[in-house]
């Protein structure tokens, strides 16, 4: 988003951690998976219960021979509280424990772990794994809509009551977000009873949001919707304690996972807006989610005052996992990812990591606890983004055609399909993951031929790449902030003239998508378009 809406030593590094984690929420689970002799294999929703299976290649020492199983919240570490179950240690067991769904005790966000009783305490034997399939809970499912890759971030103004300019361009793909704030509270107009409790939602601002999805579905679009969390007075709670103190100085936080008031209300407004927007509820339907916005750029875009990157990620893949198991429970067909933006490895420090190290962390966090098959949105501008003519560029050595590229843009996104194609970076069924790339533009400030040649040429550079699902541009109109740092991205002017991008855009897709390709060439000094496409 741019501006949118051994001993001794051994013992001692234990300690450490354990002393350091009880002052600064790092959590034990993350870095103590057990011996490696006890694992757990899956966690998976069969029927009504949930199937917890566990191998054993050396059986740990214990008081009673006895395994026993504990469920925990995302913020927990060591297991906490009484056992939900017990089993005699064996080679191979399986616990079977009711969900409990639409209950109070509804064990779909927590983890489970098993430990056995040495010396009278509880000691785990096992990292901690959570449910990877919450798509067996969803009943109702719509198929999702693939009515094509082209797509564009629309001005709210021109949704409905009469507008068309979003069916003249052809748009198939709609972006939009939503403050969870705006949902949270506000006039108290919608119940929500979710898992025994109760919760009051804004029923003004959702019928603002519903006349967006409800138009776009009717008007034959996908719609991809991103979660952000910004700060709203008396709604501390939705804001993760490690970004409080930043309360004020960021525009959007990472969600909290880490309390219970928190984390319920984030299970229960996703639920919602995810059962809301299903496509069978006369509201429109939404296929796409995007958990927060370039998570990479923590300081700007989801504030958390921790500056170590692994334990952010870990913080920001619960916030993940809780979204996509509220999501999928509602429609298992639905694609819920993070978001990085363009500087791939350029940056790395403790306020702003490159966007490769922090997918990699992620993916290290959510294999670790039970991989689910989470997507990507990239946001893959240009360096600098004021500069439309990559042909020319400013400087060639941030842009390259390496998995080492400082920048990931379209000149160079095989890049990022090639990265994700990597066995470590594939789903649990060996699938490579879904990529969207949700946001990047071309500011006109160069000239109209040149942000208009810039956009057929992404569309065509998705078009040719089979792991891209859509391509959202940015934007419909010009948007005063971003004009005044120079990025005229609008297809449309501010007062409503259509820059030639309008038309190339239009045009780029259909029948005479050829002219607009030569054209764009011709402009571009690209002599073989079909290399240039680097198709994957």
């Amino acid at each position: 988003m741019k501006k949118i809406f051994s001993g001794f030593l051994s013992l001692s590094v234990t300690a450490l951690i354990l002393f350091f984690g009880m002052f600064f929420g790092l959590r034990s689970d993350v870095y103590a998976a057990g011996t490696g002799a006890v694992t757990i294999g899956s966690v998976v929703i069969q029927g009504d219960n949930v199937l917890i299976n566990v191998s054993t290649s050396d059986v740990p020492s214990s008081d009673d021979g006895i395994y026993y199983l504990f469920s925990e919240k995302p913020y927990q570490g060591a297991p906490a509280g009484a056992p939900i179950a017990q089993l005699q240690i064996g080679a191979s067991v399986t616990f079977s424990v009711p969900l409990s769904s639409k209950t109070p005790q509804c064990h779909l966000y927590d983890k489970f772990q098993v430990a056995v009783k040495q010396g009278g305490s509880f000691v785990s034997v096992t990292g901690a794994k959570y449910i990877t399939n919450p798509e067996a809970l969803a009943s109702d499912s719509p198929a999702r809509k693939n009515v094509g890759k082209k797509g564009l971030i629309l001005d709210g103004a021109k949704i409905g009551n009469g507008n068309t300019e979003s069916v003249e361009l052809g748009v198939k793909q709609a972006a939009y977000n939503i403050n969870l704030s705006d949902v949270i509270g506000g006039n108290g107009g919608i119940e929500y009873v979710y898992n025994g409790k109760s919760y009051r939602f804004d029923s003004s601002y959702m019928s603002q949001y519903d006349h967006c999805v409800r138009t776009c579905t009717n008007q034959g679009m996908a719609v991809t919707m991103v979660l952000l969390n910004p700060y709203s007075a008396g709604e501390e709670f939705m804001i993760s304690p490690s970004a409080r103190s930043g309360i004020g100085r960021s525009a959007y936080y990472l969600m909290n996972t880490s309390e219970d008031q928190g984390l319920e209300y984030l299970e229960a407004v996703v639920s919602y807006l995810a059962m809301r927007y299903n496509g069978h509820n006369g509201q429109g339907q939404v296929d796409n989610w995007v958990i927060a916005n370039e998570v990479n750029v923590k300081d700007a875009w989801n504030y958390c005052s921790i500056e170590d990157e692994m334990t952010y990620a870990q913080l920001y893949s619960d916030s993940l996992r809780v979204c996509y198991n509220a999501i999928k429970s509602r429609n298992a067909n639905a694609y819920v990812c993070m978001s990085i933006d363009q500087n791939w490895t350029h940056i790395h420090n403790s306020s702003y990591y490159s966007a490769r190290s922090m997918v990699e962390a992620v993916n290290t966090c959510i294999t670790a606890q039970g991989n689910i098959d989470w997507g990507l949105a990239a946001h893959p501008y240009n360096y600098p983004m004021t500069w439309t003519s990559f042909w020319t560029p400013k400087d060639a050595s941030m842009i390259i055609h390496s998995i080492d590229s400082p920048y990931i843009s379209m000149e160079n996104i095989e890049q990022l399909t090639d990265y994700m194609c990597q066995n470590s970076m594939r789903t649990s069924k060996g699938d490579v993951r879904p990529i969207l790339l949700t946001e990047v533009g071309y500011t006109s400030t160069q000239g109209e031929e040149a942000q208009a040649a810039a956009i057929v040429y992404a569309y065509q550079r998705c078009a040719t790449n089979r792991y891209i699902k859509m391509i959202a541009f940015n934007r419909q109109t010009d948007y005063p902030v971003e004009v005044s740092q120079g990025l005229s991205v609008g297809l449309t002017s501010q007062n409503g003239t259509r820059k030639l991008a309008f038309e190339f855009y239009q045009q780029m897709d259909g029948p005479n998508a050829a002219n607009y390709i030569a054209r764009a060439a011709s402009y571009m000094g690209i002599s073989d378009w079909n290399a240039a496409m680097n198709a994957r």
